[in-house]
């Protein structure tokens, strides 16, 4: 299930298998000046003729696994069902920066030439070593389909044989392959988990087990940062199966001999919450908060600044301004949080989750038990869903001290209600965007603010020290390709006491809504077509124009439409990767139905089409989701709702009817494909909806506008 150990990996190496190490650089970091460390990962040819990559990459169901066995079966020139990708354990060779973790849409287009060339390298080492056993010129010998050809003709080595004959060889460097040859990068390959899945045999972390393990269900203080002031337990004992009560972190654990006795002893389990500062926080009171920073000068901490936006926006023709708010997000991934420990006999622990930080959950689990890190051995297994919640390790505390006041292996799990009630949301935030426009119609300055809590201050260890900028909180506005006369970003910190992670596509999702569903509304302010602005807004960037163009043709802008149904535009760049997309729609009686939606996506090459598209149809599909319905509401400091009948997300019915996605690959440096999709989904929901009503959405989500 796990890669091996290193210690097993160099035995491989010397009982026969053929093994190279490389590393993982960012081109797009590199180029900007900003590179961290690169990874590193290990390919290894058994004797068997498998092919085996361990990598640092976590597979959460986007398929990231899948285009790299494409990428290494192309290069080396064997069947895609030769190749295994697996998340290794935490060790050296794959951290970054000292630690191991998976993120920010990187899983292919970080990994795509370093995967292609150790394939190459590989391929020309297998070679060599056949050209050595059978006196064939290297250069007459080729690998195609996992074969050694001589002029078409197979030569009598396996490549299990030739594995060996390689093993402890110095590498050759190989040439790459000609792209035109490949058979399964840029063509339909299948995801190679899919037939395993739909025979349900992947273990998912809620359903791995260990011998002897037993279950403990978490009660957790439902206000943010809560702590119990005991409890009592008498009701829970007596459930058939619960074995005891651990105290842990903002509350206690029921544990039983199975999951559904642990949930009925939780349910019975009665606690005394401590107090807090925060008990009659509310959503209106962080909303008005934010609502204030939007005005305070003061403490603007500038993101961007080109030209003088004061100047140009007092010396405007006329200044066009309008405020946005978005809620606090849930990710709610469908499989809620759960992790299995098992302490060892050296005093140590091992554990098995869901991770996308390797390495922060298995620190955080060595802290908790008072122990090295390194005693610490932590297995990846298959998520289902992240979006950004499993960066995180908040769980890891309290399944670590259940187990060790246990001393067994434990199921330490998370009901619904936590994993959509404890937090560590999207952030709320607020904007103000101001816009001078001259006499002759142009934009000539735009100056946004953005106003809220810092994300990067409650997720990051290091937390964010005052005076510097969130940089999450301004994500896109600072590097936006829009050519506005003097453009100016600035952000308000407005910290609130509710925790916060990434979710997917970070500030991208609330940045994106702010500048476009703006750029609507400023068209049709001067009279002009949104496309037609965005247009004028990117004349002097070919590339961006192409995608403007692309995802107009394809979602029939301008087109004659049904009465009652309109179009809406967006556009956002997030990733390394340019997005446009169209939402045709109707509204009746308040319910919003979505016809038809439309994705152009230049994200420069897309290695597996198949994933590519699925990546795309999802990011859209939750970024229609949680524009329409999704908010978390917040009232006496906690979260009130906490279940899917509160925390409402698209269903299949109010999917897009028809769903388009175009690709449009140049020689740009590869782009990301699974965030990029999501942010421009609301605001072309917006903008459609303003069309067909006339009537500006500034607050989200879109439900709870229309209702009011």
């Amino acid at each position: 299930m796990n890669a091996p150990s290193l210690d097993r990996r160099a035995f491989l190496a010397t009982a026969g298998a053929f093994t190279l190490s490389f590393t993982v650089a960012d081109a797009r970091a590199q180029q900007a000046g900003t590179a961290p460390p690169p990874w590193s990962a290990y390919l290894t040819v058994g004797t068997d003729g498998r092919v085996a990559l361990q990598s640092p990459t976590t597979e959460m169901g986007q398929g990231t696994h899948t285009a790299h066995a494409a990428i290494i079966a192309d290069e080396i020139g064997v069947p895609l069902s030769w190749v295994s990708v697996e998340t290794a354990l935490p060790s050296d060779p794959f951290r970054r920066n000292g630690s191991m973790g998976s993120g920010g849409s990187a899983g292919v287009r970080a990994w795509y030439a370093a995967l292609r060339q150790v394939g190459a390298n590989a391929r020309a080492s297998l070679i060599a070593a056949v050209a050595g056993k059978t006196g064939a010129p290297v250069a007459e010998i080729t690998l195609v389909d996992g074969r050694f050809l001589r002029a078409g003709k197979a030569l009598p080595v396996t490549l299990g044989e030739a594995a060996a004959l390689a093993a402890g060889q110095p590498p050759v460097q190989g040439a790459l392959r000609d792209p035109a040859t490949f058979k399964y990068v840029g063509k339909a390959t299948p995801r190679v988990d899919i037939p395993a899945k739909v025979r349900g045999e992947p273990i998912f972390s809620q359903d791995f087990t260990r011998p002897g393990m037993v279950y403990a269900c978490a009660v957790l203080a439902p206000v943010f940062g809560g702590q119990a002031d005991g409890f009592d337990d008498s009701a829970t004992l007596v459930v058939k199966g619960v074995e005891q009560v651990v105290p842990i972190p903002g509350g206690a654990a029921v544990v039983a001999t199975s999951q559904w006795a642990a949930m009925k002893g939780a349910a019975a389990l009665k606690v005394r919450w401590k107090s807090t500062s925060i008990d009659g926080l509310s959503s209106d009171a962080i909303s008005a908060a934010m609502h204030m920073g939007l005005d305070n000068d003061a403490e603007a901490i500038v993101g961007k600044v080109e030209g003088d936006t004061t100047v140009a926006l007092a010396g405007a023709a006329r200044v066009f301004e309008a405020d946005y708010e978005v809620p606090y997000l849930c990710h709610a991934p469908m499989e809620p949080w759960s992790v299995t420990v098992e302490p060892t006999a050296d005093g140590g622990l091992e554990i098995w989750g869901p991770f996308q930080t390797q390495d922060r959950n298995r620190n955080t689990a060595a802290k908790a038990a008072g122990i090295d890190p390194s005693k610490v051995v932590l297995h990846t297994l298959m998520l289902g869903g992240g979006y950004g919640r499993r960066l995180g390790d908040d769980g890891t505390p309290g399944a670590v001290l259940v187990a060790l006041a246990v001393k067994k292996p434990v199921k330490f799990f998370w009901r619904r209600e936590d994993e959509i009630g404890q937090g560590w949301y999207r952030p709320a935030q607020v904007a103000r965007l101001r816009a001078g426009i001259d006499a002759s119609g142009k934009v000539v300055a735009l100056h946004v603010r953005t106003a809220g809590p810092s994300m990067r201050h409650t997720f990051s260890p290091a937390g964010l020290p005052k005076g510097e900028i969130d940089g999450s909180s301004v994500q896109t506005l600072t590097d936006t390709r829009y050519r506005t006369g003097a453009y100016r970003v600035d952000w308000v910190r407005v910290d609130q006491a509710v925790p916060m992670a990434p979710w997917r596509a970070v500030g991208a999702t609330q940045n994106g809504y702010f500048m476009e569903a703006f750029v609507d509304e400023l068209a049709r302010s001067l009279k002009k077509d949104p496309v037609s602005l965005r247009r004028e807004l990117l004349a002097h960037d070919p590339r961006a124009l192409k995608v403007i163009d692309e995802a107009a043709k394809a979602g029939e802008w301008g087109k004659p439409l049904p009465a009652g149904r309109a179009r809406g535009f967006a556009y956002v760049e997030s990733y390394g990767s340019l997005c446009a997309q169209v939402v045709e729609v109707s509204l009746k009686d308040g319910a919003v139905t979505i016809h038809k939606a439309t994705c152009v996506l230049d994200c420069a090459q897309v290695v597996t089409p198949d994933g590519a598209r699925n990546q795309v149809e999802g990011g859209m599909i939750q970024g229609l989701s949680s524009g329409l319905f999704e908010g978390i509401e917040i009232a006496g400091g906690q979260a009130t709702n906490r279940n899917f009948d509160g925390y409402r997300i698209m269903r299949m019915n109010e999917a897009p009817h028809v769903v388009t996605t175009v690709f449009i690959e140049n020689s740009e440096t590869i782009g990301g494909v699974g965030e990029p999709p999501v942010p421009p989904a609301t605001p072309a929901l917006v903008n459609a909806l303003f069309a067909l009503t006339g009537k500006p959405i500034r607050k989200l989500p879109i439900a709870a506008a229309l209702a009011s």
